[in-house]
C-alpha cells in the first residue's frame, strides 16, 4: 500500500520564510558593519602615511610640515598631496585623492594644523568621518559640538582626543 506524504502546512512554510528574512538582514548589518570598519581602517593607515611622511620631513628640516596661511585658527587647513613630502607612498595618496588634495576614505580632505591646538608639540591631523560633520570644538562653531551624544569624536578620527570632551 503507498503512503501518502504530507506537503509542508503553511505555518511551516512562513518560519522558513521569517528565518531566511531574518538570517538575510543580519547578513546586510554585518557588511555594512565591515565596509564600515574598512574605510577607517584605510583612514587610519593614510594617517600612519602621513604621520611617517611628516616624521622624515621633521628629520629634514628640522619642523614638521607647517600650515599654509591661517591654518592655526579656527578650521584646520588641508593637506597638498607633494610627491616630495611622501615620498615612496605619494602613489598609495594620489590614489585616493580628489584633485590634488589629501583624502580620506569617503573622499573628503584631511584636516591639518601645525602647531597643534591639542598636539601641542607637534600638529593636529583628522577626518570628518563618513557623516561629514566635524564635531571637534572650534572656538567660531560650539554648535555643532552638542551634536556630540557619546565620548571621544563621533565618528571623526583624529590623532588626537579634545580634551573638551568628558
Amino acid at each position: 500500500m503507498r503512503r501518502f506524504r504530507h506537503p509542508f502546512t503553511l505555518v511551516e512554510l512562513l518560519c522558513v520564510v521569517i528565518v531566511i528574512a531574518l538570517l538575510a538582514a543580519m547578513s546586510v548589518k554585518i557588511t555594512q558593519i565591515a565596509y564600515q570598519r574598512a574605510d577607517n581602517t584605510r583612514t587610519k593607515t593614510l594617517m600612519e602615511i602621513f604621520r611617517n611622511a611628516n616624521e622624515q620631513y621633521k628629520l629634514k628640516n628640522g619642523y614638521y610640515l607647517p600650515t599654509n596661511g591661517s591654518g592655526y585658527e579656527g578650521v584646520f587647513g588641508s593637506v597638498e598631496l607633494n610627491a616630495d613630502f611622501f615620498g615612496d607612498a605619494y602613489e598609495t595618496c594620489a590614489q585616493t585623492s580628489s584633485g590634488n588634495k589629501f583624502c580620506d576614505a569617503w573622499g573628503r580632505e584631511f584636516r591639518y594644523r601645525c602647531p597643534g591646538k591639542y598636539n601641542t608639540g607637534s600638529y593636529d591631523l583628522y577626518s570628518i568621518g563618513k557623516d561629514g560633520e566635524t564635531l571637534i570644538c572650534d572656538p567660531e562653531n560650539k554648535a555643532s559640538f552638542t551634536k556630540l551624544k557619546q565620548k571621544g569624536l563621533g565618528d571623526d578620527i583624529a590623532n588626537f582626543k579634545d580634551p573638551s570632551i568628558k
